[in-house]
Formats: C-alpha cells, sequence, structure tokens
C-alpha cells in the first residue's frame, strides 16, 4: 500500500481509502484499497474500492460527500452519496475520473462519461476536491507533475470542470509534484490561513520524497503563497503524499505514507509492505515572520501516563511488552542529552538534543538498527532549534517498525521506519554534558488492532 487516497469522514466512521496492489508486495497493478474506523487507531479492513481495469490504474485522488446531489449521481437518494475523485493512469496517459457510492463508500459505480478531464497529459494526476462556499462550486486541484504545476478547477456539479488557475514552480520542484492538498488552517490566537501542501519524488532534501507546504490565500480561483520558502512537515524520510481528510469537523486531520520511494519496495516486511502515519490534528503557529506548521497525534488516548524515569544523569529501565509506546519527555536546553530504544543485542535507536551553539539541533539516528541494510536507507536526521530556547517539549510514538517525533509541541516532527534484528526491550536516558539532570519521562504502552 502507498498513498492515502479520499479521506473522508461520513458521521462517525472515518475512512481512508490508499493506493493498494492486492497481488504483491511492490508497486503496481494499482488499486484503491478501503478501511474504516471509528478513532483513527483502530481500522477495518474493506474491500477493494476501485479496481485496475483494462482503462487503466487507479491512481490516487480523492472523495467528497455530494448531500446535495449537485452530480445527479443520486437521483432517488435521500442525502446524497459519496463521490471518488480520481486519476485513472494507463502507460499513455492520465485522465480524471469520478465514481459514486450509494451505499455510504462500501462499493463504487463508475460514471459513464468518464474522463471528466482529459488534457491529452501522462503526468496529469492526484485531484484533491473540495467544496468551496464562498464561491459555491466545487474545487479540484490536481498537478500537472512533471510541469510543477499546480492547476486549479471549478465545477457546479462534479462531472464538468473549468480550468481556473493554477500555482507553479514554487518550492522544492524535485522530478515530479504529486498529491496536492488546499487546506483552510485554523492560526493559534484567532483566525485562519490556507494551507498548500505538495508532496515531491525524487528530489527531497532527506534524498526521494518529501513532503513541503506553502501559507496564503485562495479566492476561488488562485492560491497566492505569501512566499516562496521552502518548509517541509516532517524533517524524518518516512513521510510522503499527505492528505487531509474531507468533512473532518474543527482543525484538519490528515494522514502520510510511513515510506520513501527510494526503498519501499525492499523493506524487509514479509509479506506485506507499507503502512500510515498516526493521524495528525493541524493548526499554525506565527514565529517572528515565518509560519510553523503544529501537528499533534489526533486519536490517541490521553489516559494511562505513568512516570518511568525521574532524575539522575543516567537511567535506564526495561520497556512494557505492547504493540506501540507513547512517551513524554522535556530536553533541558542547557545540556546535550539522549533518549536510546535498545536491545542485548547491542542495537539501538536514539533521539539526541545538542544545543551547542554550533550544532543547535534535534537529531535522531536509526542506524544502530541492523535489520535492513539499503543504499538508500538514510540514517541520521536533524532539525534546528529555535533560538533563545530554554526547553524542548518531545513526545515520541514506537511501535514495532516506525517511530513518530513531535518536537516541540509539534512544531518539529519526524516520521521514520526501523528494523532490528532483535526487537527492543530497554530504554537509556543520558545527560551528556556536566551538570544536567534527567526531567521526568513518561510513558504509556497501547495496541491497536492492525487492519491494513
Amino acid at each position: 500500500m502507498n498513498d492515502p487516497n479520499g479521506l473522508i469522514r461520513v458521521g462517525d466512521e472515518w475512512h481512508m481509502f490508499h493506493q493498494l496492489n492486492p497481488a504483491a508486495p511492490v508497486m503496481g497493478n494499482v488499486h484503491w484499497g478501503h478501511a474504516v474506523s471509528r478513532d483513527l487507531v483502530n481500522w477495518k479492513t474493506l474491500p477493494v474500492a476501485l479496481a485496475n481495469t483494462p482503462a487503466g490504474q487507479a491512481f490516487s485522488g480523492s472523495a467528497v460527500y455530494d448531500r446535495a446531489n449537485t452530480s445527479r449521481l443520486f437521483d432517488g437518494v435521500t442525502g446524497g452519496g459519496m463521490v471518488a475523485i480520481y486519476t485513472r493512469a494507463s502507460d499513455g496517459r492520465q485522465t480524471q475520473d469520478i465514481a459514486a457510492s450509494r451505499d455510504g463508500g462500501r462499493t463504487f459505480a463508475d460514471y459513464a462519461g468518464n474522463p471528466v478531464i482529459d488534457i491529452g497529459s501522462d503526468q496529469f494526476r492526484d485531484p484533491k476536491v473540495m467544496w468551496h462556499q464562498p464561491t459555491r462550486r466545487w474545487i479540484m486541484t490536481v498537478v500537472r507533475a512533471r510541469e510543477h504545476r499546480v492547476i486549479f478547477y471549478g465545477s457546479a456539479d462534479l462531472r464538468r470542470w473549468t480550468e481556473l488557475g493554477e500555482f507553479s514552480n514554487a518550492g522544492l520542484r524535485g522530478v515530479d509534484y504529486e498529491c496536492p492538498d488546499l487546506v483552510r488552517v485554523p492560526v493559534e490566537g484567532g483566525g485562519t490561513r490556507w494551507v498548500l501542501f505538495l508532496s515531491i519524488n525524487p528530489g527531497g532534501p532527506q534524498g526521494g520524497s518529501a513532503v513541503q507546504y506553502f501559507v496564503g490565500d485562495f479566492d476561488g480561483r488562485r492560491f497566492a503563497a505569501e512566499d516562496r520558502a521552502t518548509r517541509l512537515m516532517d524533517f524524518g524520510k518516512d513521510f510522503y503524499a499527505f492528505q487531509t481528510f474531507t468533512d473532518a469537523g474543527g482543525a484538519p486531520i490528515g494522514i502520510a505514507w510511513m515510506s520513501n520511494w527510494q526503498y519501499a519496495n525492499d523493506l524487509p516486511t514479509g509479506t506485506w509492505r507499507g503502512a500510515m502515519t498516526l493521524a495528525r490534528r493541524l493548526s499554525l503557529r506565527r514565529r517572528g515572520v515565518d509560519w510553523r506548521l503544529v501537528q499533534q497525534p489526533a486519536g490517541l488516548d490521553t489516559s494511562g501516563w505513568r512516570t518511568l524515569i525521574d532524575g539522575g544523569r543516567r537511567a535506564h529501565t526495561a520497556l512494557p511488552r505492547g504493540d506501540a509506546l507513547d512517551l513524554r519527555f522535556t530536553f533541558d536546553l542547557d545540556h546535550r542529552t539522549v533518549v536510546q530504544f535498545g536491545n542485548g543485542a547491542g542495537e539501538f535507536v536514539e533521539i539526541g538534543c545538542d544545543p551547542r551553539p554550533a550544532i543547535g539541533s534535534l537529531w535522531i539516528n536509526r542506524g544502530g538498527a541492523k535489520g535492513f541494510s539499503h543504499p538508500f536507507f538514510t540514517d541520521k536526521f536533524s532539525c534546528a532549534l529555535s533560538p533563545g530556547a530554554k526547553t524542548l517539549p518531545l513526545r515520541l510514538v514506537l511501535d514495532r517498525c516506525s517511530l513518530e517525533v513531535f518536537g516541540d509541541d509539534g512544531t518539529m516532527c519526524a516520521s521514520l521506519l526501523h528494523f532490528f534484528g532483535t526487537p527492543p526491550d530497554r530504554l537509556e536516558v543520558a545527560v551528556i554534558s556536566p551538570g544536567g539532570m534527567i526531567p521526568s519521562l513518561s510513558l504509556r504502552s497501547f495496541s491497536g488492532t492492525p487492519g491494513l
């Protein structure tokens, strides 16, 4: 599995469609897989939603709920239905198609008039559609990938589309623009801004895949970025194709694919490959003249915390058994500190903070885990600390082969895969520079129901 598609909330049910090869654990033969959840943690797998057909593969896209039946695809159905908008990809052409579901997303029927947009291109994909209330029409954000152009289309009925404007050649271009998403995000302290999320591959600064974002305004035709600075969502290497849920209610919530195209087909996970990040709730924080995206885990219970380590210069403890661990810790930025997950075989993954002026970084090293070797499986990553900060709150979610880091209350995020030869069973915290003491570290374990 790879890109999340068609993220949408309907009632108390969260739908996550996604790119899927149902026949083999490698890219190709692309269908839309489907899973549903009531809490964003426990997922139930449902049958394939959109299939690979003689017309082409079912590439990435989005879903909306057409309650007013603007599409006329739900005549005779009270309350409308779900419409998937996706790219149908053949060897020589990529078109935008739609499909309708009258049973809450369980099954879809392709629209007889497909494609709804065809510009004769083989690099035209990944439509994200939303309802834009000020202009009372549907807006599609889609990319002409290799031209590095984000195109906006408008429609009254999801079937007939008119090109409106574009946003192009901004930020990191890489080889392809992919998986755009335009969404209004609340600003801490009041107000909202439009944010355009844009994935690139290959060409990310860590190598391979990456997600960048731009803050600005959208007038129903064009997105105007406040500046063209490159801001990355995640400083790890395993975060791609980020998309937000339609009709989430409140602040936007989104999910990314947790992998990288440089090694996605080679991961040592056996009969399956591919997983998603935790769902993340979004806001914006103004910091001087800059913007910072704030990301916090969504759906994780906040109870059950217990103090694991409190005080001292060096401490270690056994890790409780469980599917995943959720840890909270605060770095004292007057001292260098390292948190390490390890085992008796000498393997480890570590997260550290080095506040020395020439370095000033939160860093991660996954190179001590020896369960996977690949020339592009980069081992070390870092993110600059904010000047003048005295402490750095940190939240870590460690699962069997994944680590998600939320630093500085969610403005410094990293998503990383890791592969131990033997599972980690101990945690060690050490203050390296003289005079420092370990602040308390809190932990809880939790278990989700595997569904994907």
